[in-house]
């Protein structure tokens, strides 16, 4: 859109910019991330250590300013797990849900506090830190207002409330989920009477014996409901749907347990209550009578029709991304009679992006941070930290990629080492665990003795992976190129993560390797593809146009190392896959018996063995142990494997 088109009230804005062009006064840049959030400090750590030109702009003094304010109760609902057992760093990750990636091992949230659900201050603390130590280029006290595109080039030039003024060949936009979401009906007749979970006192103190209704059913809902129910007469939580509790459905968005005691007052009959009524599509209204508040519904069953008397309303209907200094590049969603109710409020609480984060309505302009949650909603953890430091990072290697000719990190191993680096990646690789079904690793097959692994790639992103390597794509491109490569994710059950579902049924794990496409739980899954991957929609776990696919058994400490569950499979489907060549490995107990009992040394002896021995908290050790052999871990193997290695 070019600037001659904005309206008129930002002319004086217009008439500043081209004084500020003539005496080239102008701050430029090659990427302007808005918003000094988790979100934005990940992306510019790896901008910044790929050594791209950039600037955050942070409206506020302090990074993560969000969690000044929210959760409201400061205590957080991310799990801060100390202690694994494991002193491998990738996967004690899994279990870290508030640190950001770095290649510090000191920088991690762990050491800000004890508390399994920590402090929100503690985060804060720990941005803090971790903006200072790697001295991330932020700009404080800067408020963008207005982002505004240059029609041809498609950079864009930022206005700030305090006239300051940026150009930017790229924005990226890590702004958060942060505006409390309204009703969508603006003419709402009472709507002043509701408080917002924004403003609301959290004194409990402050609601003795009181009657509430609290709108929402989410964790801020259970949050303020769990403490409050102690002082109040009772408490009703009101909404369109029933509850959905995170330990059913496997979303960390819906209701954990740390916030639900309610439910307990409630299934015991102790007046607390949970009521399903639609908010969006009925008409409603709050009255006040007698120092009272009322709930009407029209069109309702007349028990159903009127609520109350309450003494407090309050409104914890979660949060939307703010879309006002975006005004001028988002379009409205096209009206499309299919759309569902549920695809509706997904477009009202996220701007409309692709699988490259890039936004659907404006080229170069990128999201993080939780706004990307938007293309895994429901299907992922990329609305939290633990999961969108993860594609954040992989957001910044795309730009490095298409913008900079700066290939996808990557190295090659020997063919006869694949089932090796996938035994011990998917025992530890946090990424795709934490962003199941959306990140995948990659091993690609140059010839026959070279393969290429990429990890961290989203699922949507495979069908133009020679991108990723550096090589020209164009939109709309049909031809699927020829690819011999293998994808490695983790996924959970088809059918295991449902609201209304029993997640504790008796039969629900299964450790046979031959059921293991009917597991549950997380799990490694294989696909063998030989042309590029069908693209997919967003909000999309489906991979389209492989050849070959291998779930291999999930496990209770999700242990995936086990000989006869998931090595012996794992190699058998490698050997299928690639040319048929043999690529199981001997372990070397059978590689002594082999040349004790015949005295010649079978080929696969001859190649590096893999090991398979007890867990250890040796750090050189893969988990589980499996690992290749090297003059430093040799020294640390007992005699006899040693003596076997250098007989082989």
């Amino acid at each position: 859109r070019s600037l001659y088109t904005i309206k008129f009230e930002n002319i004086r804005m217009i008439l500043t910019i081209i004084l500020m062009l003539l005496f080239g006064t102008l701050d430029s840049w090659d990427y302007c991330i808005i918003g000094a959030g988790p979100g934005g400090l990940q992306v510019a750590y790896y901008l910044q250590k790929t050594g791209l030109d950039y600037v955050i702009i942070e409206r506020n003094t302090v990074p993560g300013s969000f969690f000044e304010v929210y959760p409201r109760r400061r205590t957080l609902i991310s799990i801060n797990k100390r202690y694994t057992g494991e002193t491998n760093t990738e996967f004690n990750m899994r279990h870290d849900w508030n640190s950001l990636l770095s290649d510090d091992p000191e920088m991690v949230f762990t050491r800000y506090s004890k508390e399994m659900f920590p402090p929100a201050d503690s985060l804060l603390d720990y941005f803090r830190d971790y903006a200072d130590k790697f001295k991330l280029n932020i700009h404080y006290g800067t408020n963008v207002e207005n982002v505004i595109q240059e029609s041809e080039k498609h950079s864009f030039i930022l206005t700030t409330k305090d006239s300051g003024i940026y150009s930017c060949n790229y924005v990226v936009a890590s702004t958060g989920i942060s505006v409390l979401n309204q009703f969508s009906k603006n003419n709402l007749r009472g709507k002043e009477l509701i408080e917002g979970y924004d403003t609301v006192t959290h004194d409990p103190e402050q609601f003795e014996g009181q009657k509430v209704l609290i709108l929402g059913k989410g964790n801020s809902a259970f949050e303020t409901a769990d403490l409050i129910y102690g002082h109040t007469s009772f408490v009703h939580l009101f909404s369109r749907d029933r509850v959905k509790l995170s330990w059913n459905t496997h979303y960390v968005g819906d209701v954990r347990g740390v916030n639900n005691q309610l439910l307990d007052t409630y299934q015991l009959k102790s007046l607390d209550a949970l009521i399903e009524a639609d908010l969006d599509s009925g008409e409603w209204s709050v009255e006040q009578a007698n120092g009272k508040l009322y709930l009407h519904l029209k069109d309702q069953p007349e028990d159903d029709s009127s609520w109350g008397p309450y003494d407090r309303i309050i409104n914890c209907l979660g949060f939307n991304f703010d879309p006002v200094p975006f005004v001028n590049l988002t379009k409205s969603a096209p009206e499309e009679e299919d759309v569902n109710e549920e695809e509706e409020r997904r477009r009202r609480k996220y701007p409309g992006m692709g699988w490259d984060f890039q936004s659907t309505d404006t080229p170069n302009l990128y999201y993080a941070g939780t706004i990307t949650h938007g293309i895994d909603k429901r299907l992922s953890s990329g609305g939290f930290i633990h999961g969108f430091r993860y594609t954040a990072r992989s957001l910044a290697w795309l730009l490095a990629a298409r913008n900079h000719g700066i290939r996808w990190p990557s190295f090659t191993i020997p063919l006869h080492g694949v089932a090796t680096s996938i035994m011990k990646r998917m025992n530890e690789m946090s990424g795709p665990y934490q962003m199941f079904y959306v990140l995948v690793d990659v091993y690609i097959r140059w010839d026959n003795d070279n393969v290429e692994v990429l990890y961290n790639v989203p699922h949507g992103m495979l069908h133009r992976i020679h991108e990723l390597l550096g090589e020209s794509y164009k939109e709309g491109e049909e031809e699927r190129k020829h690819w011999d490569m293998i994808v490695v994710r983790l996924e959970y059950g088809a059918h295991y993560s449902k609201v209304g579902g029993d997640p504790f049924t008796r039969d629900r794990v299964e450790l046979d390797p031959f059921l293991a496409h009917t597991c549950n739980f997380i799990h490694p899954v294989l696909y063998h593809f030989t042309a590029a991957p069908l693209p997919v929609e967003i909000r999309t776990k489906k991979l389209l146009g492989y050849n070959h696919r291998m779930h291999l058994s999930e496990n209770l400490y999700t242990d995936f190392g086990t000989i006869r569950n998931h090595l012996t499979p794992l190699t058998h489907f490698i050997s299928s896959v690639w040319s048929g060549q043999d690529l199981t490995h001997f372990n070397c107990e059978d590689c002594l018996l082999s040349y004790l009992t015949t005295n010649t040394v079978a080929e696969m002896c001859k190649r590096p063995p893999i090991i398979v021995a007890q867990k250890s908290d040796n750090e050189d050790l893969g988990r589980n142990g499996v690992i290749n052999t090297s003059p430093k871990l040799l020294s640390k193997l007992s005699p006899t494997l040693k003596t076997l290695t250098d007989l082989l």
